[in-house]
């Protein structure tokens, strides 16, 4: 393999993997080899934080001692690697346009998918190094000296992701190469990227179901026997045990690797190929009697459509609260049965709090304008008014994440147990955010607007890039559950009445700031 043309080759991809930093680094004067160090940077940068979001519970765990809670994390991330890998696979692979442009140039099938597989690692590594710090941890607890650990514990992540991504790539390119993806494109894309979500719940749920045990003064979880391999390699390497497993490792990672090499770089080209000349075009069937405003309503639900972008919009923004609702719904540690109606105004804002969880800008509402790609300069060119065009596409964005928040909110209530009034608080509560946030994100869309994306995750990260998804995410979380303590506790002491006016008067005032903020600086320019 020709080194100097996978350097290059990655250095491409990673520029066009999200093309917004790119653009940002390239203002700022950079490119050529400072261009690519502040796109690598800026995936360092993701890495860190994630790390640090996980980081204050790990440091004080002795890992060594507690199986339980090893197994735990390297499930946990063994999991979201697996769930990430498939679909930013598919993405990098099946849904990019840059095929094209590689076949006159003396690029080997070998080069080319090394190139997009480091992206892709490059891409996902940020959210599964934490599971590198847990090797660190154990290795370094129990007495092992630092260098070897160092060693051992890049080496157990190596071999681990290297499994992962073998086993991603054996499925997407396996599920691809069917006569039956070739005809039915739509109904595998959702099959595919469906199962990987569902990997990602279930998962998460199985094991966060797992039942605690004591040892010797210490509480741990009951250890996943299929991963005690990975333990015995980190804590004792030395042993009996722990050489086997790491010969195990490496030898599943070498066979995994040669089937990759044997089965998918051969025909690499021709099935890229087949699949770019075989992509349906679906025509929608005409309808007469139809006037403008439907017209785009049926527009705007065909870009919705599209698989890709609803098992991403799901995964991304509503796979955190609905992992949240059911492991603490079903954990049997919460019960709100007989919840006393001073906390109603509690449970109003923390239906808006699941808004502020669901509603971002992974939403469909926060990237319909951009999906129209082309389309939108095409649109801007007839004698038709924009804001008529906007509205009705917003209220398509706003009507279909009511649903996906309402329903999440109605969900919570049920599983929850809450009294009808507060049900209805809750699912009100929600709707109202949703309202509110849609209006920002669909505002935001229009200002980061890019139209020429190939990935469905070059919208995602517009603007503040993946590292800003990251930390408003987690920041809107964190904001969220200190409003409603800190508002939980003064409905419990403070008068109900007074408190709980002033605070609908705070909500009032503060929504009716909000819409004609939008209605003035957004909307109103249209007209």
């Amino acid at each position: 393999m020709n080194k100097k043309q996978l350097i290059e080759l990655v250095r491409v991809n990673l520029r066009y993997a999200n093309p917004q930093i790119t653009d940002r680094a390239r203002r700022k004067g950079k490119s050529g080899k400072a261009l690519t160090k502040a796109l690598v940077n800026q995936y360092l940068l993701s890495g860190v934080l994630f790390l640090f979001i996980y980081g204050a519970t790990m440091f004080v765990m002795d890992f060594s001692k507690m199986p339980g809670f090893f197994t735990y994390y390297v499930a946990l991330f063994g999991i979201l690697a697996f769930s990430q890998g498939i679909s930013v696979i598919y993405n990098v692979f099946f849904e990019s346009q840059d095929l094209p442009a590689y076949l006159p140039l003396p690029f080997r099938q070998s080069t080319i998918f090394t190139s997009k597989i480091l992206v892709v690692v490059l891409t996902v590594i940020p959210f599964v190094f934490p599971m590198f710090v847990v090797f660190l941890l154990t290795g370094w607890r129990s007495g092992i000296f630092l260098p070897i650990t160092i060693i051992l514990s890049l080496l157990l992540f190596l071999l681990i992701l290297t499994i992962v991504f073998a086993v991603c790539c054996l499925i997407v390119f396996g599920l691809t190469r069917t006569n039956f993806f070739k005809k039915h494109k739509k109904v595998v894309t959702s099959l595919l990227l469906g199962i990987s979500m569902t990997v990602a719940i279930v998962g998460i749920l199985m094991i966060n179901g797992q039942t605690s045990y004591s040892e010797t003064g210490l509480a741990d979880r009951a250890p996943i026997a299929v991963l005690m391999p990975i333990f015995d390699a980190a804590s004792a390497p030395y042993s009996q045990a722990g050489l086997i497993s790491l010969v195990g490792l490496l030898g599943l990672s070498i066979i995994l690797l040669f089937a990759v090499k044997q089965l998918i770089l051969p025909k690499l080209y021709e099935q890229l190929t087949d699949l770019s000349i075989a992509k349906n075009v679906s025509r929608r069937k005409h309808k007469t009697n139809q006037n403008l405003k439907q017209l785009f309503i049926g527009y705007n639900k065909q870009l919705l459509k599209e698989p890709n972008l609803i098992m991403q919009v799901l995964s991304n923004s509503l796979l955190m609260p609905i992992i949240f609702i059911v492991t603490f719904a079903f954990g049997g540690t919460l019960n709100f049965t007989n919840l006393n109606i001073r906390f109603i105004g509690v449970v109003f804002l923390a239906g808006f709090a699941l808004a502020v969880m669901t509603v971002n800008q992974t939403s469909f509402v926060s990237n319909l304008i951009s999906l129209d790609q082309e389309n939108f300069n095409f649109v801007q060119a007839l004698p038709i008014s924009m804001q008529i065009y906007l509205k009705q596409k917003f209220l398509v964005g706003f009507f279909v994440q009511s649903i996906l928040t309402g329903g999440i909110s109605l969900i919570g209530g049920i599983l929850f147990k809450l009294p009808i009034v507060f049900v209805v608080c809750l699912v009100l509560g929600s709707l109202l955010g949703s309202y509110l946030l849609c209006l920002r994100y669909f505002a935001r869309d229009y200002r980061f607007l890019l139209l020429d994306w190939t990935n469905i995750n070059q919208l995602f990260t517009r603007g503040s890039g993946s590292v800003g998804l990251i930390f408003t995410l987690f920041a809107s979380i964190f904001a969220s559950i200190i409003l409603l303590v800190i508002y939980g506790f003064a409905a419990f002491y403070l008068p109900f009445w007074p408190l709980n006016l002033s605070v609908f008067a705070i909500v009032l005032i503060v929504s009716f700031l909000w819409i004609r903020h939008y209605q003035k600086n957004f909307w109103a320019p249209f007209d």
